[in-house]
C-alpha cells in the first residue's frame, strides 16, 4: 500500500511538472537562434576514474551559435590546488569542438566533442610538466530564462595520459560537472527583441 501510494505521488509530480513545463515553453519567446553567444565560470568538481581521487577546476567556457542546434564551444579548466597524495599536481586543460542542440522551446539537451590539450604535473614527478592531448565528450542541458541568463548543467568525460611517469599509469581520465548560471548575448540585430 505504501509503494502505491509513493508510485502515485511521483506520477502526480511528474505530470504538474509536464503542464508547468509546456505551458512555459509554448508563452516564451524563443532564445535559441544562430549568433547567441553563452559564456560562464563555475567551479566544477571531478571525479579521477583510474583513481579514487577528486579534483575541483575553475571552469570556464564560451559558446557561438552558428545555427539553432550546431555551435562551436571553447573550454578552459585550471585546476585548483591538491595534496600530496593525490595523483595530480597541477593541471591547466583547453578544449575546442562542436556542440550539437536539441531544442525544445527554450529548453535544450546538448551534446559535444572537443580536443585539445593539458599541461599536467604529477605528485608522482614533480620534476616535469607535461603537455598532452586532451578529448571532451560532454552532454548537458540548458533553460534559457530570459534574454541574458540561462541555467544550465554539463557532464563531461575527458580523457587524458601522461607519458613520462616511471612504473606508474599515467592515465588522468575525469568526469566533470559542471552546474550554473550561463550568460547570454545576441550578437545578430535581426535575433534581438
Amino acid at each position: 500500500m505504501a509503494q502505491q501510494k509513493e508510485k502515485m505521488k511521483a506520477a502526480l509530480i511528474l505530470a504538474m511538472l509536464f503542464c508547468f513545463t509546456s505551458g512555459i515553453f509554448a508563452q516564451q519567446k524563443s532564445y535559441i537562434n544562430p549568433g547567441l553567444l553563452t559564456a560562464s565560470g563555475t567551479l566544477s568538481p571531478a571525479v579521477m576514474l583510474n583513481r579514487n581521487n577528486m579534483n575541483y577546476y575553475l571552469n570556464g567556457f564560451l559558446e557561438g551559435r552558428l545555427d539553432k542546434r550546431i555551435s562551436l564551444r571553447g573550454e578552459l579548466h585550471y585546476m585548483l590546488g591538491n595534496a600530496s597524495e593525490k595523483f595530480l599536481n597541477r593541471n591547466i586543460r583547453t578544449t575546442f569542438g562542436l556542440q550539437y542542440g536539441f531544442p525544445f522551446g527554450n529548453f535544450e539537451v546538448h551534446t559535444g566533442f572537443a580536443p585539445g590539450f593539458s599541461i599536467m604535473e604529477s605528485n608522482r614527478n614533480l620534476s616535469a610538466f607535461e603537455f598532452v592531448p586532451t578529448i571532451q565528450l560532454n552532454a548537458g542541458v540548458r533553460y534559457y530564462v530570459w534574454k541574458y541568463f540561462n541555467f544550465f548543467s554539463n557532464f563531461s568525460y575527458v580523457h587524458s595520459k601522461m607519458n613520462n611517469l616511471n612504473q606508474i599509469s599515467g592515465m588522468a581520465d575525469e568526469f566533470v560537472f559542471a552546474v550554473g548560471l550561463g550568460l547570454n548575448f545576441q550578437v545578430l540585430k535581426k535575433y534581438r527583441d
